[in-house]
């Protein structure tokens, strides 16, 4: 038997196995359409409750002006007793009080008169929130006092949009998720596979047969290398098609990514593999070493955050110089070999991985 019709076989296989295609395109296509439906890149609307006490032309303006900005919506119709209430309570975030002493005849240094101080209420748990909504109140009061100063200006700034690339928070996140349903399933299937055909005496059946042992392997990688295509190709087509991501680099070099990676992490559920006994020690052990990776190597997060020695050794994980990479090559439009250190971290993987599987690896 050909390695061919070993491939075919595999591939055949692996679309019959229900398990199977649920690790590879159904777990993964969740993800997409669960962050897809959470805009998490749209900007938040706060509620702002007014209390005008000076009732004037300039109050009046400067209310006019915050009503402008779409990512705040004023609410005039409350007292100062009945917004203190509600912040109180965390029904509204922010309570701005205009104080009756702000007039259009208020000169600085003229009758002793000293400023007049807006009030902005807000809870004091909600630092940066807060901090934008005093910057929104700032620019606004700038132009209250301009106008109350009479003063002409003498520089301005003229907009001149251009349009620019989009990336959003999906955008960044959806090559995540190809690299997420890759390595789940490279390394949770294979493992989970071996483990069933260990159980079910295959393998040692195997030796007693004139069937090529290296043939056997290479026809059940090459068919998940190719289910590995597949399933990026679906992944970004959902993505695309149903949530308007993005992609504009070549999908040529986004498959070789794939390709490359998933050789790591076929490796490493032979690996998996070969210590489990049962089914259900494969899919345990399986996701011990998938998980992390998940969580820490930057699928739902920027790994900037993380603390600076997490974040060296999770540099060095297989998933992380992956997505690395094809977020460089999806979102910049980048080749891959732009990226020599991920790729020689992902090539150091696949030769030890591969040395290790060769290894640990038994029939029985």
């Amino acid at each position: 038997m050909t390695v061919w019709h070993l491939f075919i076989a595999n591939l055949k296989m692996i679309f019959r196995n229900q398990q199977a295609l649920f690790w590879a395109l159904v777990f993964p296509l969740i993800f997409v359409v669960v962050f897809g439906l959470f805009r998490l890149d749209e900007p938040v609307v706060a509620n702002l409750a007014v209390v005008d006490q000076a009732q004037n032309t300039v109050s009046r303006g400067l209310i006019a002006g915050l009503k402008t900005v779409e990512l705040v919506k004023v609410d005039e119709s409350k007292t100062l007793v009945e917004a203190r209430r509600e912040l109180e309570k965390g029904d509204i975030p922010y309570v701005l009080v205009i104080p009756p002493g702000l007039t259009q005849d208020l000169r600085p240094g003229e009758s002793g008169q000293q400023p007049v101080s807006l009030v902005l209420l807000y809870d004091q748990s909600e630092v940066l929130e807060s901090q934008r909504m005093f910057t929104i109140i700032s620019r606004f009061v700038d132009q209250a006092n301009l106008v109350l100063n009479e003063a002409r200006p003498v520089v301005t700034l003229q907009p001149a949009p251009i349009r620019a690339r989009q990336a959003g928070y999906f955008d960044f996140i959806l090559p995540g998720l190809v690299g997420m349903g890759v390595m789940t399933y490279g390394v949770i299937g294979m493992a989970t596979v071996l483990a069933q055909y260990r159980q079910q005496k295959i393998l040692k059946r195997m030796l007693a047969t004139p069937l090529s042992v290296r043939n056997f392997f290479t026809g059940l990688i090459l068919a998940n290398l190719v289910l590995a295509v597949v399933q990026a190709a679906i992944i970004l087509a959902a993505g695309m098609l149903l949530f308007n991501g993005h992609v504009y680099g070549n999908f040529l070099w986004v498959f070789l990514l794939v390709i490359l990676s998933n050789i790591v992490f076929l490796n490493l559920g032979f690996i998996v593999g070969s210590f489990a006994k049962t089914v259900e020690a494969a899919n345990g052990l399986a996701n011990v070493v998938a998980m992390p990776m998940m969580f820490f190597s930057g699928v739902f997060f920027g790994t900037d955050t993380l603390p600076a020695a997490v974040r060296t050794i999770v540099h060095y994980l297989p998933l992380s110089p992956m997505l690395e990479a094809l977020r460089g090559v999806t979102l910049e439009a980048r080749g891959f070999w732009e990226f020599p250190t991920e790729m020689g971290i992902l090539g150091a993987w696949i030769v030890g991985s591969s040395v290790v599987a060769v290894r640990v690896f038994r029939f029985h």
